[in-house]
């Protein structure tokens, strides 16, 4: 019986024909050939809708004046079932507004699991947590930032601003749990219009 050996620049040639094939298989996968590249309408979100927000809207949240130290607000935010709490904490906050910038909001969900925070919130320790289901703490007093337990990122603040007494949301930084997008995975919560 006679053994073929495969030599050197045979090996080279079948490898890179079969590199060369395998690249192309994947360019075809990730180019873009619409041919409608002008398109004025946003693709259909998850919930079926195309109506998707392209900036934050400005929602009153409350009242300086009836928001007392320790008491803890929710609010849905920027989207239907995005729940948020407002509170006013001890001290200083990293964004807080308010007459001593005590008053700050947070999305509710746990960044690790998407776990309930808003029952956990202590005002008074200046903490949102121990979270119910892997125990992660936030300081609510240094933007959400994670204190211990299993969330690697911290608590989405929702930003705040205050106009003649009333504290609006404006925004949220942070990626919301469960969320590919903050604007873009849901529907939009009413809010009233400014003439």
């Amino acid at each position: 019986m006679t053994e073929r050996t495969l030599g050197r620049r045979s090996l080279l040639a079948t490898a890179t024909a079969t590199t060369g094939s395998a690249l192309a298989g994947c360019s075809a996968l990730f180019s873009n050939d619409d041919d409608d590249d002008d398109q004025e309408q946003p693709a259909d979100s998850p919930t079926g809708r195309a109506d998707r927000l392209e900036r934050y809207p400005r929602l009153r949240v409350g009242a300086v004046d009836d928001l007392s130290e320790g008491d803890v607000d929710t609010f849905t935010y920027p989207l239907e079932g995005t729940s948020n709490f407002l509170t006013r904490i001890d001290g200083e906050a990293w964004g807080g507004v308010g007459p001593d910038a005590s008053i700050v909001a947070y999305n509710s969900l746990c960044t690790h699991m998407g776990c309930g925070v808003e029952g956990q919130v202590k005002p008074d320790q200046e903490m949102a947590g121990p979270c119910p289901c892997h125990y992660t703490t936030f300081d609510l007093s240094k933007g959400g930032l994670v204190v211990s337990g299993a969330a690697t990122t911290d608590l989405p603040q929702v930003r705040l601003e205050v106009e003649d007494g009333d504290i609006y949301a404006t925004g949220i930084d942070g990626l919301v749990y469960g969320s590919r997008h903050n604007l873009r995975d849901g529907d939009p919560i009413e809010t009233e219009t400014e003439d």
